[in-house]
């Protein structure tokens, strides 16, 4: 085996850019070379600047504009009306149809999981996880409990009498359990779409995913695995339970595309330069902490615009700082539009998602929404009951099981900001910049090879560790 596969994964709770990420990697594969999305589905978006037009993508991986292979693995959730309109943004003059392919195994979303989704999440209130309503947890749910319909499933004559049978459970457990009567009408509508979306996904080449990989690799070409979500979602070791319902780490790459461990090589980690989460659950850096997590919850970005009209990135009051920076960094769901909390970037989570998923290059983005700030903050540690916990000193405690029942204080160490637009200074770093992006490479122990000054493909200043 020449060449092992790298995950390219999130290391915080996702929207970290890493469809820029990928895209910018894709950028020098061949057409030999293969990207993969391993696991999720179109709960998840990745925004893309290509010819300064912008995309956003939830199933097709980042790598779409380049040379290489596109396939959807078999550890994701496809919702084949999703990935057929989806289909439709890319450029008619690229050969897309003939790059990419799809597994077999990969789970089917059928109309009535998105009302699964959406009914079991307003019956949970103010326990609510925090769901897209994607109907992603549902569908990975009958993969558990052995009914999920599957890709491969679609070319079978039964596979409509196995469709009316899963859909008539789902009615049946909506009625029973939430007090939920399934339109007809409504229905309708959505089976139309959803089989309109099958049709297309007959047409694309199937493939199974541990076949394709091990073609790639024995022919000694680069194979990229691409994560949706970030690795503090993941189901088993994210912030459960306000977690997403697959494995986002890097050894999710082996259940997803069903091969061995040995396959897997170090991973690329993205980063932001500060923090964002879109949901439910602890967040020990954010600005403005309850107040701003009950914020994003009830609020609708105009809401926003009304109130803050021009917030301030240097006010006193840390809610309205978090409000500025998510002004500054358009940091609004790309697949929900709900608005994302902020914060300082949290070294303790980083260093357990780098260690989690053998991070051995980083890529920095968005450090160019930071502009306009006097001074940047970075928490080095938790003091939780008077003891240190996470960081890069070896006497601090391990980061707690479960974060949502302990108080934390985060402890700041604090950066001079650099003037005026970061993009403005091309491809070097002000010197304000290099200070606060080789503090976290040391702290992190891992060189930053890119790291984002704009929105851009060309805002990228490309580093070598020394």
């Amino acid at each position: 085996m020449k060449t092992k596969i790298t995950p390219i994964i999130g290391l915080q709770w996702g929207d970290e850019g890493k469809g820029k990420g990928v895209a910018r990697i894709a950028s020098g594969l061949s057409a030999k070379d293969l990207i993969v999305r391993f696991q999720g589905g179109n709960n998840a978006g990745h925004t893309i600047w290509h010819n300064s037009v912008c995309y956003v993508f939830h199933l097709i991986p980042s790598g779409v504009f380049g040379k290489a292979q596109i396939h959807l693995g078999a550890g994701m959730v496809i919702n084949p009306s999703a990935l057929f309109e989806e289909s439709k943004m890319i450029p008619k003059n690229m050969p897309f149809l003939k790059r990419i392919s799809v597994s077999p195994h990969a789970i089917l979303t059928i109309p009535t999981h998105l009302t699964l989704d959406t009914v079991s999440e307003k019956t949970r209130g103010k326990k609510k996880i925090g769901s897209t309503g994607k109907g992603i947890s549902p569908s990975y749910t009958d993969l558990t409990l052995r009914r999920a319909l599957r890709v491969g499933d679609i070319f079978f004559a039964d596979f409509e009498k196995k469709y009316k049978s899963l859909t008539e459970e789902h009615k049946t457990t909506l009625k029973k359990v939430f007090s939920y009567e399934v339109s007809n009408e409504e229905l309708k509508k959505s089976e139309q779409k959803f089989f309109e979306g099958i049709k297309f996904l007959k047409s694309l080449k199937l493939q199974d995913s541990s076949e394709m990989v091990n073609e790639a690799l024995l022919g000694g070409n680069k194979v990229i695995a691409e994560g949706a979500q970030g690795a503090l979602l993941d189901v088993r070791f994210g912030h459960y339970p306000f977690v997403t319902s697959s494995h986002t780490i890097a050894s999710g790459v082996g259940t997803g595309l069903g091969i061995p461990p040995s396959y897997i090589g170090g991973a690329i980690g993205i980063l932001k330069a500060y923090v964002t989460k879109v949901g439910e659950g602890p967040f020990p850096t954010e600005l403005g902490g309850e107040r701003s997590a009950v914020w994003c919850r009830d609020k609708k970005y105009i809401e926003e615009e009304i109130e803050f009209p021009f917030p301030d990135l240097n006010d006193k009051d840390e809610f309205e700082v978090g409000i500025a920076i998510r002004r500054a960094g358009h940091e609004i769901g790309a697949t929900t539009g709900r608005l994302r909390r902020t914060g300082w970037i949290d070294i303790p989570l980083l260093k357990y998602a780098i260690e989690m998923n053998n991070a051995t290059e980083l890529v920095l983005t968005k450090l160019d929404v930071l502009s306009g700030l006097k001074n940047i903050k970075a928490c080095t540690h938790y003091i939780i009951n008077g003891h240190r916990h996470g960081g890069a000193s070896r006497k601090t405690e391990k980061i707690p099981f479960d974060l949502s029942r302990v108080k934390i204080k985060p402890v700041y160490k604090t950066f001079k900001a650099w003037k005026g637009k970061l993009s403005d200074y091309g491809t070097k770093l002000p010197s304000e910049a290099l200070t606060y992006v080789k503090f976290l490479e040391k702290t992190l122990g891992a060189p930053i090879i890119y790291v984002g000054t704009g929105p851009e493909e060309h805002h990228v200043v490309e580093r070598y560790w020394k």
